[in-house]
């Protein structure tokens, strides 16, 4: 709601309001500039540390650094009384598919001088925030590779199916969605005919999917079984398999024959047979 009512010497309230803004973000862009330079004299994480002051009329700094560390300063209990009211809470800055819990807040006093404001924080509350955020960083880039993957898959989809759409999503999200859409059959749209409706949903990795059709020719469902059957190949696709490690031929097994006598040489010395005297063999 604007306020129309003047102060005293007839300047807008709205004006005055504006001007106490401004003061406020010029008050904490001073701030962000002191723990920036406290950060870097000290080397925190090699330094680089910049700050940016924020716009909201409670006031608020934000210190970025370029491995994707940072926290904010916000001035959020300015209604309490005392030393408690001029307290700023520190938060740490998170990427948005980290998925990790993250640092308790601390508060620390305004009143304090920028680098020992600094070395309070270093102190008190980066020491949790370093225990997060190297996961919550690798989570983020895990993310934006899986968003990639399926932004690859999902073109090459609509490429097989020019009537492949998505629904229920902005268009910032379009392109990496999970779930795609379209008509076919009875329901197919003008110049993007299908034989059946349905939709496809990703794995996040876009590795699988799970697809669902609808009102399906009897034909087109035996061709798609036949497609199935693990017994036959998909056409132009590799199927890696997992092969039992190699190990090393075995020598062949040495040959004795009953009734050799093995030289020192390895050769067999044949005896030739006794043959029974003539006399023997008379009754």
């Amino acid at each position: 709601m604007e306020l129309v009512t003047t102060s005293d010497h007839g300047t807008p309230m709205t004006q005055k309001i504006e001007e106490e803004r401004r003061a406020l973000h010029r008050r904490f862009d001073a701030l962000g500039a002191g723990l920036a330079a406290a950060l870097n004299a000290d080397r925190i994480q090699g330094g680089g540390w910049t700050h940016e002051a924020g716009q909201a009329c409670y006031g608020s700094v934000t210190l970025h650094h370029p491995h994707g560390l940072g926290f904010d300063l916000s001035h959020q209990g300015s209604y309490r009384k005392g030393a408690a009211g001029r307290r700023l809470t520190v938060r740490g800055i998170y990427p948005a598919d980290s998925n990790v819990r993250h640092a308790e807040a601390v508060t620390v006093s305004m009143d304090r001088e920028p680098t020992a404001m600094a070395r309070d924080i270093v102190r008190r509350w980066m020491p949790g925030y370093l225990a997060v955020i190297g996961q919550a960083l690798d989570n983020a880039r895990q993310a934006d590779r899986e968003r990639a993957a399926r932004r690859a898959l999902n073109r090459r989809m609509e490429q097989a199916l020019p009537g492949l759409h998505a629904a229920h999503v902005n268009e910032h999200e379009a392109p990496h969605r999970h779930t795609s859409y379209w008509s076919g059959g009875r329901y197919s749209r003008q110049g993007a005919a299908a034989h059946a409706s349905g939709s496809v949903t990703l794995t996040n990795d876009a590795q699988h999917a799970n697809m669902k059709l609808t009102d399906v020719p009897a034909d087109l469902v035996l061709q798609i079984l036949a497609l199935l059957d693990a017994r036959q190949a998909l056409e132009g696709t590799i199927s890696p398999r997992q092969v039992a490690p190699a190990r090393r031929e075995l020598p062949a097994p040495a040959l004795t024959i009953p009734g050799e006598v093995l030289t020192p040489t390895g050769a067999a010395d044949r005896q030739a047979p006794t043959l029974p005297h003539a006399a023997d063999l008379l009754f």
